[in-house]
């Protein structure tokens, strides 16, 4: 009789241990992403200054860009993660690049520039809907080497922006994707007057030498 008791006693505490166990493994995790989901929000919302007080506006929640069907102008599967992982900042355009288009294309170009030692860790994306023409390639060949152009249809970047209602369209505006493919950030110039865009520069260099490690 004092047996089964003392094996029934052993099996209460079992029971107890592996109930602990289990809200470890489900538990633990569950609770990081509620803290870390919370603090991302006040962060964004500035209701919580972290000292790295980002210049660009977050997106929340951020996007996954990388999973997006995007081909190169070649017509092949453009996979983000190769050479290897980066930030990237991404610009949207057509066929042509003026006006708005190219005033960002520039401003992203000279901000990498002007990462000086970090710039390696940053590429440039350009994203059309229907390649490019002549004129701009030849342009990126010349002004813009190492650029990537890439193939996306309207309705795919539509669908992306959907959680976030802002129009992936608006002018004077560029993207700023993590290495791990997370569109999490734009920036937006008022205008495009050259002042301004210096403006925007500086503060774009002063958050991405925050953000790369």
């Amino acid at each position: 009789m004092s047996g089964q008791v003392f094996k029934s006693q052993q099996e209460v505490e079992q029971n107890r241990k592996n109930r602990k166990v289990i809200l470890g493994i489900f538990g633990i995790p569950a609770l990081v992403f509620i803290l870390s989901t919370g603090l991302y929000l006040l962060v964004s919302s500035k209701a919580v200054d972290m000292g790295t007080v980002n210049n660009g506006e977050l997106l929340v929640p951020p996007l996954q860009f990388a999973e997006l069907p995007l081909m190169n102008i070649d017509g092949e599967t453009f996979d983000y993660s190769k050479p290897e992982p980066k930030w990237a900042f991404v610009v949207l355009g057509g066929q042509r690049c003026e006006g708005s288009c190219e005033r960002m294309l520039y401003i992203a170009r000279q901000s990498i520039i002007a990462l000086a030692k970090k710039m390696n860790r940053v590429r440039l994306i350009y994203v059309t809907n229907n390649g490019i023409d002549d004129a701009l390639k030849e342009r990126f060949d010349t002004e813009y080497k190492g650029v990537d152009v890439v193939s996306l249809q309207d309705v795919e970047l539509q669908q992306l922006f959907t959680p976030v209602d802002i129009d992936p369209f608006k002018v004077n505006t560029f993207y700023v994707v993590d290495p791990r493919g997370w569109l999490m950030m734009h920036y937006q110039a008022e205008n495009t007057e050259q002042d301004t865009l210096n403006t925007l520069g500086k503060a774009v260099v002063r958050d991405m030498k925050r953000l790369i490690k």
